[in-house]
């Protein structure tokens, strides 16, 4: 091979992940939340559910708001069952929290079937934000807040890069494109 790296070629196209993160909390905090809580992916085996909790930790930082790890943060998988069951054990600890910052729809989805069995109204008593813009949450009652992905702009970018490297050797290259906070049910003004 000449001595060059396999990824010495490597182009990416991703989301500010952290970025993004900092702004749902950032959001939920301009709303009036100061008690939250945060369902997320394992750290230690997901980099983007590491970005996405540095995220998070830049936001309680920023806005000087308490966040203990072993409390406010549940690690599990991206799926609706496992934000189902994040939920339960976040409530059953007893601590009080006035929204859910769910680094996944999925998960927030599942968050927010576990809230309303539990007596809880989303967004009365907890507001509840996801992370992806997925199509589900339009329709899901009530529609979930979240932040989107331009997965369309993920895509078409990727197939450009794809397009400009055949049979060329390039730098390797990391791009970003936006995401957006899109406000629904889910959540309100505390």
């Amino acid at each position: 091979t000449g001595g060059d790296s396999l990824d010495s070629n490597i182009r990416l196209v991703f989301n500010n992940a952290a970025l993004a993160a900092k702004t749902a909390v950032d959001q939920l905090v301009t709303m009036g939340h100061r008690k939250i809580v945060v369902i997320g992916g394992h750290r230690e085996d997901s980099g983007v559910a590491n970005l996405r909790y540095k995220g998070c930790l830049e936001a309680f930082q920023k806005h000087n708001i308490e966040f203990d790890e072993v409390l406010d943060y549940e690690s599990v998988r991206f799926s609706f069952e496992d934000g189902y069951r994040a939920a339960r054990n976040l409530l059953a600890r007893g601590r009080e929290f006035s929204a859910i910052f769910a680094m996944s729809d999925v998960m927030a989805i599942g968050a927010i079937r576990a809230l309303r069995e539990a007596g809880k109204q989303v967004p009365g008593d907890v507001s509840v934000m996801g992370f992806d813009g997925l199509t589900v949450g339009e329709y899901t009652v009530p529609t979930l807040s979240t932040i989107r992905q331009s997965v369309e702009a993920m895509a078409q970018r990727s197939v450009d890069i794809l397009l400009e490297n055949i049979g060329q050797a390039r730098p390797a290259s990391y791009e970003t494109v936006p995401f957006f906070v899109e406000l629904r049910e889910s959540s309100e003004r505390k």
